[in-house]
């Protein structure tokens, strides 16, 4: 199980077990608006990364966060 896992499992309040790639707002009744930015703000904390506006909308399941948080980690390795 992957710490992005847990730490959104955390912030639901849900078994880890239940999160999957495909959990996000439109499959998990928890997922609510409010704990969407908690879940941002944890990740980015967590992560050592800021999202931009734009980034932290498009995180609209955990599979899109895993390849967001994947696209910023080659960005911090480009620019060393």
């Amino acid at each position: 199980m992957s710490e992005l896992t847990r730490l959104v499992a955390d912030v639901l309040q849900v078994p880890a077990e239940e999160v999957t790639e495909d959990t996000g707002p439109a499959t998990t009744a928890a997922w609510s608006s409010l704990r969407h930015v908690q879940i941002v703000a944890h990740v980015e904390k967590r992560y050592g990364i800021r999202l931009t506006a734009r980034e932290a909308r498009a995180c609209r399941s955990v599979g899109r966060l895993r390849a967001i948080l994947a696209e910023k980690e080659k960005e911090k390795e480009s620019t060393g």
